[in-house]
Order: structure tokens, then sequence, then C-alpha cells
């Protein structure tokens, strides 16, 4: 048995070991520099997948459609930039939200993008039908785009910094962000941390908060929404949105 003393330094020294590596995770957590010459990886994560397919839409589209098409166009217009593109799966694979979060920090990410379109609560969805097939649209405009970040990430500030560079962009394509988001209702209730460009603070979302690299979730546009479903389904529109997110990685490399 060590002496009183002797076991007052022994645990002296393992508590300032224990603060030593306590600190050194949280460094390697939040402000880790990226490696010179090494690409910049992002893990782009096209929500949903064919057994969860998400919200059903006004022309009687789930999400998960609308969700595989952007990514695959922003994928290849990433690779083109130089960017290491790393897509959470195929359109035809299941994936879990840990498995999700799993493969960002397994490929030490420099960024993870979430890509979703969105819906509304029940009490402004009117069912109906299109070719034979249910479908769901907003009983008045709710249209836009919504970015979500965690504070429970542990790069939130990173993780805000790319949501306002992709709130801007979105912006100068003449986007507008929907705030239903915001309203006081159950399903709602997200604290807005910047109206001007759509940004919530969703901190329990699971994708964002288990990610230990900087963590954004778009939702693109509003698909039971008439109108806005027609823009984001557009061809053009689409490429421009590409153009938009491509602009805001460009500078958050910077």
């Amino acid at each position: 048995m060590l002496p009183r003393h002797l076991k007052i330094r022994s645990v002296q020294a393992l508590c300032c070991l224990c603060a030593f590596f306590s600190c050194a995770a949280d460094s390697h957590a939040t402000d880790t520099p990226r490696i010179a010459g090494h690409p910049f990886i992002v893990v782009l994560d096209p929500g949903h997948t064919p057994k969860q397919p998400g919200a059903l839409g006004a022309k009687g589209v789930y999400e998960v459609t609308y969700n595989d098409t952007l990514s695959a166009k922003l994928a290849k217009a990433l690779e083109a930039t130089g960017v290491q593109v790393v897509l959470t799966r195929t359109p035809a694979e299941e994936i879990s939200l840990d498995g999700r979060a799993d493969l960002a920090n397994a490929r030490l990410a420099d960024l993870f993008l979430a890509l979703h379109h969105d819906s509304a609560q029940l009490k402004y969805l009117a069912r109906s039908e299109v070719n034979g097939k249910p479908a769901y649209q907003t009983v008045q405009p709710i249209a836009g785009y919504s970015i979500f970040v965690s504070q429970r990430n542990p790069k939130f500030a990173q993780s805000q910094q790319f949501a306002k560079l992709l709130g801007q962009a979105l912006l100068g394509l003449g986007r507008h962000p929907t705030l239903h988001h915001a309203e006081p209702i159950a399903g709602e209730n997200r604290e807005l941390l910047d109206a001007k460009l759509g940004i919530y603070k969703f901190d329990d979302l699971l994708v964002l908060r288990k990610t230990m690299v900087p963590a954004v979730l778009l939702e693109v546009g509003v698909i039971v929404d008439a109108e806005d479903e027609k823009y984001v389904a557009d061809n053009t529109r689409q490429d421009a949105v590409v153009q938009a997110i491509v602009d805001a990685i460009e500078r958050f490399q910077h």
C-alpha cells in the first residue's frame, strides 16, 4: 500500500493526465487544422431511403426521389472542383441515421451536408390524388428553404459558419427561407438563429449531433407546396441550387 502523500501525488498526476487528454480530445474535435495537400472531403447525405422515403409531395412523388436527384448533381459538380465527395448511400441502398454519422466520422470529413426536401404539419395539408396516386398539398402557401445546425455538434461554430455561407448563396438566387418551423406548435417550435438566412437550431437532430465534423442539414424547398415543388423539380433551377451550394462550399474552404 502506498503512503498517503504518494497516493495524493499519484491521484494528482492522474488528474493532470486525464485533463491533458480531455483537452487534446476537445482540441481535435473543434480546432484540428486541415492537412495541407489533402483533398477537401464532403460527406453528402441524400436524406431518407427507399424503405423510408420521407414526405409525400404535391405531385405524388416521395421526398427521397428529389433528394437523390439533387445529391447526384451536386456530387458531380463538387468533384469537378476537386472536392472529394463521399455519398452516404446510393439510391437503392438503406442506411441508418447512426450509419450516416459514423461514415462522416470515419472519413474524417471536412463537411457533412444532408440534403432534404420539406413538408409541413398535417393541419396545413390537404390530401389529394395525382394520376391515381396519393399526394399532399398545402392549404396555404408555405415555400422556401431552411437550414439546420446542432449546438451539440462539437464543431458547432464551423457548422454555423457554413450555414451562413449557404444561406447567403441561396438568397443570391432570389430564394427566401421558410419560417414555418419556428411556429410554436407541436412538431415545430424550432429556434431561429438567423431569420434572414433561414438558419434554425435543432440540437437533437441525430445526423448533426452525432457527427464530429461540421454538419448542416438543408431543406431545399417545400414539396407539398405546388409552386415550390415546381421550383425544386425544374432542371434549370436544380442546377442553380447546385451551383449555389458549390459556391458556399468553396467559400467555406478558404
